[in-house]
This record gives C-alpha cells, structure tokens and sequence, in this order.
C-alpha cells in the first residue's frame, strides 16, 4: 500500500485537493505493483512552512513504498507528479521536494507483511 503526503503553504479548494487525488491515483501506477485502489494520502494545506528562508508558496511531497522500486520508474513518477502539482496548484517544480522512502517490511490486516 503506498502512502503520499502532501503538505503546503497554499490554502487548496476542494477542486485542487480532489485533482491531487486523482493525479496521485493515475500516476502511482508508473510504479510497478502499485495501483490506485492500494493508495492511502493525506493533504496538509496552509501550513507555516519557510523555504529558500523566507515565506512563499512550497509543498513538500512525501511517497513511501512497499519494497524496492528501480529508479528509472522513481524518476517517471517523480517527474510526472510534479509537473501536475505545479499544473493543480501554481507552485512551481522548483518550489517542490519529493521525498520517496522504500520500506522491506509494512503492516497491513493486522500482520507484517
């Protein structure tokens, strides 16, 4: 099951939330293995956040995986989303991190998995 974070300065319309949504549904599925029906988010909007030192418009994107993914298939998903947050919300590419963390062992139904 992956899980996407989305945390920003900007405060979203319901519009932008429900088109992150949807784009980080479409998009996980460059990923190999992973699909829509598997993604858990959650948004954070209007956040104090400091970027560059100084207040503007950031968001900090956050994708954590279960297992390995080559990086090649990273770099597509990376690219892709970015460019649809900028797209969604305005922040520019350049005013976006996205982390990705890769994890050997994630709970779910109540067992390791």
């Amino acid at each position: 099951m992956p899980f996407m974070r989305f945390t920003t300065t900007k405060t979203l319309t319901l519009k932008q939330e429900k088109a992150l949504k949807e784009s980080a549904g479409k998009f996980i599925s460059i990923l190999p293995n992973k699909k829509e029906e598997q993604l858990m988010i959650h948004i954070e909007d209007n956040q104090v956040m400091y970027f560059k030192g100084k207040e503007m418009d950031c968001m900090k994107i956050e994708c954590q995986l279960f297992h390995h993914i080559e990086i090649s298939y990273k770099q597509e998903f990376v690219k892709a989303m970015m460019n649809e947050i900028e797209m969604i919300t305005k922040i520019p590419v350049s005013h976006q991190y996205m982390t990705i963390d890769e994890y050997d062992n994630w709970g779910k139904n109540g067992e390791l998995a």
